[in-house]
């Protein structure tokens, strides 16, 4: 059954995709939000459709700095432009979620990154090869037609052109407006409502080939053959035999010696690690984040990899090279969704008899070795580049000897005490929060340690205290934000422990990519030097206006400190140290032509 076109157009699908769109966000081109779509505006929007002279509005295109270098492009678009794309996702997601494979976990309802993480977990045991293949700037590639002849199974002719008109709608670069750049054959605009479902059915053609093609050809064999060498590792030679018909006590002992020395060679393995008889590939993709694992030989571990690409050229889609690598598990820097994931070669541990009538027999003075588990993937923090990322949104400064120490973060200076308290405990809280499967928690410290330093410093340039021992003597370690009244407010999220603990948050999808850093900051536009949203509402004492609200500089306070005829409102700004407010245009005129602000 196809998605007809009047169903999705209907007043009551159009009311359900404003619903899907958010509030509170930046407006796109033509400067509407939410807020201003009323019933009137979607009757309007679904007599445009039905009549098929909707055109939607050209998105602002505004950059963001990956974490791992370069820049990603968001585009912003329209209001009107997201109600009409949250009636398609509406519609969309009822008939393309079924046909997904089970292997996908990006831009879906109810999943997230730790469901994807889970699987590679529990799922991918003993591996060998880790294939990692990156697509050349996916988005951007995404082949308009070939997307569209996908949707024909799907969706009646209408719907298909009213998806073409938002594909090709293009984008204003609000740097550069002179540069009126239009999509024409490719490319979906990332941050629309529509790109994550589109994204996935595009890519759900290289899912069922790896699921349908590959997997079946690359899977054999039940379970690995025993290892023989493993099971002699207990044969006693004639000279054994005869210490044995001397002293028979020493048996047990000995078999343990002869055990702890197997244990201590290049393999330790009940089963055979190379059975040529037993293979196994496994699938895992987050958006056009993929790898695939494998257990079997390198040459074939590079016939999977030829024909991946072989595929991803078929649909139009180029193969970046220098990040593409075929990996053994026990290599380091092996990197997904945030995480390093390594295989770590077999360690030995000692197993005693902690029991005081034991140890005094002579069988138990020699200690059986053991060998933890090796078939289970470790995912670890990867620490520096963490540190690094904020050294360079300015959270930190680097030492001389390569380590990061925490500073000011200026841009949150213009903040009451109690929300700068409040956004850094959100950044700690988001990475303890995405960081709660890896196996060793306590390297988390180190970046925890300089995220809230740098809450301190920042308390102390806003109230002028020159190190973190000042801030500290006066909030607290925990940095405690009290009232006028001495009730406590706020304070630092910081965990009192980080014991490994294996916690997949996987009943909330909110648990994105860990680009928490980037996100909070974020919500603060601009830089110290411009406009700063940093408020939704206007400040002015009694005032709830939420619409066109502008942000002004106040004056150097030693210039209105000692004026008589300040108002509560102003009184209250010197008091706080606020040196940005958020103001009506009607309390801003007010304001200005008293001096008040800049």
């Amino acid at each position: 059954m196809k998605l007809n076109y009047k169903d999705i157009i209907s007043l009551e699908n159009l009311e359900r995709g404003l619903q899907r769109t958010k509030s509170n966000v930046s407006p796109g081109i033509d400067g509407e939000v939410k807020s201003q779509i009323t019933p009137k505006r979607l009757s309007k929007l679904h007599e445009e459709l039905a009549k098929q002279k909707y055109k939607p509005t050209p998105s602002k295109k505004v950059g963001i700095a990956k974490p791992d270098g370069g820049t990603r492009y968001l585009s912003i678009s329209s209001q009107i432009d997201k109600v009409v794309q949250g009636a398609l996702l509406e519609k969309l997601e009822a008939i393309l979620e079924p046909e997904f494979d089970d292997k996908s976990f990006g831009g879906r309802k109810g999943l997230g990154c730790h469901d994807a993480l889970k699987e590679i977990k529990y799922q991918w045991k003993g591996i060998i090869w880790i294939i990692k293949v990156d697509i050349e700037k996916y988005f951007d590639r995404i082949n308009h037609e070939y997307l569209l002849e996908k949707l024909e199974a799907y969706c009646d002719q209408s719907t298909i052109e009213l998806i073409r008109k938002l594909l090709k709608v293009g984008y204003v670069d609000i740097h550069n407006l002179n540069d009126r750049s239009e999509y024409k054959i490719e490319g979906i605009q990332q941050g629309s409502l529509i790109s994550p479902i589109l994204s996935n059915l595009y890519l759900n053609e290289l899912d069922v080939y790896v699921k349908e093609q590959l997997i079946p050809i690359y899977n054999k064999g039940g379970a690995r053959k025993k290892d023989p060498d493993y099971s002699k590792r207990y044969s006693l030679t004639d000279k054994d035999k005869e210490i044995l018909i001397e002293y028979p006590a020493l048996k047990e002992s000995i078999l343990r010696i002869k055990h702890n020395e197997f244990a201590k060679g290049p393999k330790f393995s009940a089963m055979h690690a190379t059975d040529p008889d037993y293979r196994r590939l496994h699938y895992v993709r987050y958006i056009d984040d993929f790898q695939l694992g494998f257990i079997g030989p390198r040459n074939e571990a590079q016939e999977i990899n030829a024909k991946i690409q072989e595929k991803l050229e078929e649909m139009h889609l180029k193969v970046n090279q220098g990040k593409s690598k075929i990996y053994h598990s026990n290599d380091r820097g092996i990197k997904f969704l945030g995480m390093y994931i390594r295989y770590y070669s077999h360690n030995m541990v000692k197993k005693r008899n902690d029991s005081e009538e034991q140890e005094k027999d002579l069988v138990n003075l020699v200690p059986r070795l053991q060998a933890q588990a090796v078939t289970v993937v470790h995912f670890r923090a990867p620490v520096d580049s963490m540190l690094k990322r904020l050294v360079e949104k300015g959270l930190a400064k680097q030492r001389k000897d390569g380590t990061a120490r925490g500073t000011a973060f200026v841009k949150y200076s213009m903040f009451e005490d109690e929300q700068i308290v409040n956004r850094f405990s959100s950044i700690i809280r988001g990475i303890v929060n995405y960081y709660s499967c890896i196996n060793k928690r306590s390297d988390l410290w180190k970046v925890l340690a300089v995220i809230r330093k740098s809450c301190a410093l920042t308390l102390g340039f806003k109230h002028k205290l020159n190190s973190a021992a000042r801030v500290y003597a006066r909030y607290g370690p925990n940095l405690k934000v009290r009232n006028n009244l001495g009730i406590e407010t706020a304070t630092i999220f910081y965990p009192k422990s980080l014991k490994t603990r294996i916690d997949f948050n996987t009943r909330s999808n909110k648990i994105t990519y860990p680009e928490v850093i980037e996100s909070e900051i974020a919500k603060v536009e601009g830089s110290t030097k411009t406009n700063l949203k940093i408020a939704s509402v206007c400040e002015f004492e009694g005032c709830d206006i939420t619409q066109n609200l502008e942000a002004h500089h106040i004056n150097p306070i030693s210039n209105i400190s000692k004026r008589k005829d300040l108002t509560t409102f102003e009184k209250a700004l010197i008091q706080r140290k606020r040196k940005i407010v958020m103001l009506c245009k009607k309390h801003h005129q007010i304001l200005h032509k008293r001096k008040v602000l800049e």
